[in-house]
């Protein structure tokens, strides 16, 4: 690089994206005496001094640099040279590269949410068919069976000795329970049955024809969005069989005069309030014979929160909280 002034008109030279270590190493003045400065500018601005006529850059980003170098004897300038570096942008430094990794990152995660409701949908289908199936068979099959065992037994009532007769009113109060309880599940079963609006009818009709052949006045309100309340299965046939199981003991054992329920919805629960004033009951030493054990166990199967509060002569109030 001999002159006072050398300008590069070449053409610049070309790095690729993974030219990483990069090693300048220009024509020595060959005196001892000479020092050199350089720079590179696009990364510095400041010149560099060196005794040596080479210039090493590592990691350059893509882009367009000048590399330029003085060359000094006795500190005085002797030549000034320059000359264009292109290195090409590594496809990640590109500005299409972010958007299109989040472009793509949104279609993954999009197909993944649409395979995950397909699946979950034709579950749902699946789970809706084998639900039908059962509810037929139970209604065919076990209905017709425990129909025809109460049948049988009510002939053999007819010509069975004395003492036998306990024994076949047994059976008969037993095959009855059975066909009512099966009744009961394959309507929770069913999916056409899946409305709260459905429970809530079902539950007022019951009431109301039972209550009413005992001549019970019977109050069935309800305070609550039902837009909000979605129900598991399990759920809906827990409350249905808690609620049904309350009305036959106020029927049986109450002697009450009057039954209100209250559907109410608080703090994203729903509350079912059911009491009567009758002769109530001491809940430590007459639970078991009230037959009230059942609700709890019940209840802890579906995680419903049940209280059951009682006093004599001041009533029965049953309180059941579910967080659909």
């Amino acid at each position: 690089m001999n002159g006072k002034e050398i300008s590069f008109t070449k053409q610049p030279i070309s790095l690729t994206a993974g030219a990483h270590d990069i090693i300048l190493e220009f024509a020595s003045q060959k005196r001892d005496s000479a020092s050199y400065l350089y720079r590179l500018k696009g990364l510095e601005t400041s010149w560099i001094s060196s005794q040596y006529p080479v210039a090493r850059y590592q990691d350059l980003t893509g882009g367009s640099y000048k590399f330029e170098i003085k060359c000094l004897i006795h500190k005085k300038l002797t030549s000034y040279s320059k000359i264009e570096i292109i290195k090409k942008k590594a496809f990640w430094n590109e500005i299409w590269f972010i958007p299109a990794i989040l472009l793509y990152a949104l279609i993954v995660i999009g197909v993944g949410i649409y395979l995950f409701l397909l699946y979950d949908f034709r579950q749902k289908l699946r789970m809706q068919s084998v639900r039908n199936q059962i509810a037929a068979d139970l209604h065919d099959e076990v209905g017709s069976n425990l129909n025809s065992i109460a049948i049988f037994v009510e002939i053999l009532r007819k010509n069975a000795p004395a003492n036998m007769l306990p024994i076949l009113e047994k059976i008969i109060e037993n095959s009855t329970e059975s066909v009512t309880l099966m009744q009961d599940t394959v309507w929770t079963i069913n999916p056409k049955n899946d409305s709260i609006y459905k429970l809530f009818d079902r539950m007022n009709s019951f009431a109301s024809q039972l209550l009413a052949g005992k001549d019970i006045a019977f109050d069935f309100t309800v305070h609550a969005d039902l837009k909000k309340v979605n129900f598991t299965m399990d759920q809906r046939k827990s409350v249905y069989l808690i609620y049904k199981e309350a009305i036959n003991n106020i029927v049986k054992h109450a002697e009450a005069t009057k039954v209100n329920v209250t559907i109410d919805w608080q703090k994203d629960t729903l509350k079912i309030l059911i009491e009567d004033n009758g002769k109530g009951f001491d809940t430590n030493t007459n639970y078991e014979g009230n037959g009230l054990h059942n609700f709890k166990e019940r209840a802890l199967d579906s995680d419903i929160a049940l209280i059951i509060e009682s006093e004599k002569e001041k009533g029965t109030r049953i309180k059941m909280s579910v967080e659909p």
